[in-house]
């Protein structure tokens, strides 16, 4: 007889050391394609030498289960901590960073395991010990089963709604994962009517809103021994774990099988380097298919006190998918681009097509934004950090580009979110943002407008001495006939460009603070953009370059770089992923001064208990530091604390009827410099 533990099922199932094996049809998967190799490593950045496991995606990120806490609550059979939830933001390269606490922020919690997220990220199906408000109850045999328990995301964080209906108290229910289109929930159970041992289910939504009866998925995906950890892919392919099957490297594979519900169909042995002879479990893919995240407690590991490897985290990628899982059900469009008076077809007209997040930010170019700098106005050496969307010109060669009759075809992606960016010149650039759960054809018309004349007229403005880049200069162009004035400025990398709306000389007027002024003319023609290099000498002479580098990037020891667009959940401190985009731009200029040092201050707006938010932003300064350090700046450089409500920048205080940008102002991270250093 052998012993399985299921994490975090905190069970202890007797199985037989034969099983009776599975009738359908398997085989391994082919061999990698070596010029393509899967690529394997441990997450360590989430790791300990507790039990950590079972991922599941959640916003730009995952969540997981791990009894690391060894402070908290133990279970009495083994002494054991409880399993906890943890997130881990991703960064820009789909890596783990160091976790933070997930809190569910339901009462009663004494195990929290296994989980899934609906696409939106609004409701989550958990896995839990079985109780009542914080008493576990135990079933007719005794013993504590886990049970499968649903909650949705309210203001406050999230809330209750209950167990499913299937749920027993005899028997275990864990591992949910819910499909894309929220119709089908899978999940592990040992409940009367399986093959034996842990079976994977399934129930449907039915038009009512309810849940049908359980049904078991057969002998395609189960055997008389354990199956375990289901995860339906966008494509509709199922993964799952299993030590049943005919094919096995030793105690729980990975496998899946493209179509769960077809009995003709083959269930694949995932071999290597998912599997080991150790158990491998909870495999994650990506919408793409080319990467995801699994648990194992193979050789290699972290391991525990008693020098055995617990379970880790470990994330794969496969640049071209892995071979036969099928791809995600796409829906056809056809975009139409006419002239908005004319009604005219625009031919050549470029259609960037960029993937978002939930949240709204591009995640499929990570070259979509720009950082800038902006003085603020009615604060002296404060500048606040923006990220600013490249133009459509600048977003380099398109996606699409329409034919002789304006038009272009393409496939989306059902359940994910796009943001289309249609131009020509000539024309106003048009933006569409959409979530697309369409399954048939759909038509996308735009309408495009006429464009005033546009003569560009850019360049850089540099400073004389050593040619450094010029932030926020400000430069004036006059236009020579009419008089007429368009104003830009220069951005962090010193670049300008402008819209001029006239034909003609140009008499152009550069001034920045600490700097002499400087003027040039230029001519503006269709179809030629205007480009000069402006040097400009300090209002003192010559200089050092210790000195002109604080006048000519704004930038000096005593300055802060305010973030006031990072838009935290409500009294939650993870990392979400516009605080990853901004953090990003900070570790950014860090790189070009690889001497500074910071203070990072968190700030909170006054609403709710002082206490708290000073707890809170004690906790959200953590985050950002440990992300910072994970990204290669060193910790010495980085001093991390909140500040709580102690620092308004208005009048808004707890219980005012002041609007909610108003009170969002006050809630903001402040990067001191401490010290800045030479730029290489």
């Amino acid at each position: 007889m052998r012993i399985l533990l299921l994490l975090p099922l905190i069970l202890s199932l007797t199985v037989a050391t034969a099983f009776a094996q599975s009738k359908s049809r398997e085989r391994e998967r082919e061999k990698d394609d070596p010029r393509f190799p899967i690529r394997l490593k441990n997450a360590a950045a989430v790791n300990t030498n507790f039990n950590d496991y079972a991922p599941a995606y959640y916003e730009h990120g995952m969540v997981f289960p791990s009894n690391r806490d060894s402070r908290g609550m133990r279970n009495p059979k083994n002494n054991q901590p409880y399993y906890k939830l943890y997130f881990s933001i991703f960064d820009p390269n789909g890596d783990a960073t160091p976790e933070s606490a997930f809190l569910l922020d339901i009462a009663f919690a004494l195990n929290d395991g296994p989980l899934t997220f609906s696409r939106d990220w609004k409701t989550v199906y958990f896995t839990r010990n079985n109780n009542k408000k914080g008493v576990q109850k135990a079933g007719s045999d005794g013993n504590i089963n886990t049970q499968i328990y649903v909650a949705q995301k309210g203001r406050d964080g999230w809330e209750l709604i209950g167990d499913m209906p299937f749920n027993n108290p005899d028997y275990s229910f864990s591992y949910p994962s819910l499909s894309a289109d929220g119709k089908r929930l899978f999940f592990s159970s040992n409940m009367p009517g399986g093959m034996g041992g842990m079976d994977i289910w399934m129930v449907e939504r039915q038009p009512d809103r309810t849940w049908s009866a359980p049904v078991n998925l057969g002998p395609t995906v189960n055997t008389p021994g354990q199956e375990v950890a289901p995860f339906i892919s966008l494509s509709g392919s199922l993964f799952f774990s299993s030590n049943g099957r005919s094919i096995n490297y030793g105690g729980m594979d990975l496998y899946f099988i493209k179509e769960p519900f077809n009995p003709d169909i083959e269930t694949y042995n995932l071999g290597l380097p998912f599997n080991t002879a150790n158990d491998d479990i909870s495999l994650i893919i990506s919408d793409d298919g080319r990467s995801g995240y699994f648990g194992s407690n193979r050789p290699g590991g972290f391991i525990n006190e008693k020098n055995e490897v617990n379970f880790d985290i470990y994330k794969f990628e496969a640049d071209r998918g892995i071979q036969g899982i099928g791809k995600p059900q796409s829906s056809r469009a056809l975009i139409a681009v006419t002239d908005s008076k004319t009604g005219e077809a625009i031919q050549g007209a470029s259609i960037h097509v960029l993937e978002l997040t939930e949240d709204g930010f591009v995640n499929s170019k990570s070259d979509f934004y720009k950082i800038d700098l902006l003085p603020q106005q009615d604060r002296k050496n404060a500048l606040n950090l923006q990220l600013v969307n490249k133009s459509a010109e600048d977003l380099g060669e398109p996606e699409l580009r329409t034919n002789a009759e304006g038009k272009a075809i393409t496939d989306f992606v059902r359940f994910k979110s796009y943001m289309l960016i249609i131009s020509y010149d000539g024309y106003y650039s048009q933006n569409k943002t959409f979530y697309n759960e369409v399954e048939g054809l759909q038509n996308m018309n735009f309408q495009m407008d006429v464009k005033p004349l546009c003569l560009r007229a850019g360049g850089f403005v540099l400073t004389k001495e050593f040619g450094s880049r010029i932030a926020n200069a400000q430069i004036k162009f006059v236009h020579k006939e009419s008089g007429y004035p368009e104003t830009v400025r220069s951005n962090l990398n010193g670049e300008f460009d402008a819209c001029l709306p006239y034909e003609g000389d140009y008499v152009v007027y550069v001034e920045r603070d600490g700097f002499k002024p400087y003027n040039y003319r230029v001519s503006a023609k269709v179809g030629v953009r205007a480009m000069e290099e402006v040097r400009l000498d300090t209002e003192k002479g010559a200089a050092s370059m210790e000195e002109v580098l604080p006048l000519s990037n704004g930038i000096a020891e005593g300055s802060v770089l305010v973030m006031d667009k990072i838009y935290y959940e409500y009294n939650k401190a993870t990392l979400n992923y516009s605080a990853i985009q901004n953090i990003e731009g900070l570790l950014k200029i860090m790189r070009g001064y690889p001497d500074m040092e910071v203070d990072l201050v968190v700030h909170a707006d006054p609403r709710g208990e002082a206490s708290l938010n000073q707890a809170l932003t004690d906790e959200r300064a953590v985050n950002m530091k440990k992300y910072m350090v994970f990204r290669g700046i060193s910790e010495s450089k980085i001093n991390a604390f909140g500040m709580g409500e102690r620092e308004p920048l208005n009048r808004c205080g707890d219980g005012m009827d002041c609007p909610e940008e108003e009170f969002r102002k006050n809630s903001r991270i402040e990067v001191r410099i401490r010290k800045l250093g030479p730029r290489p």
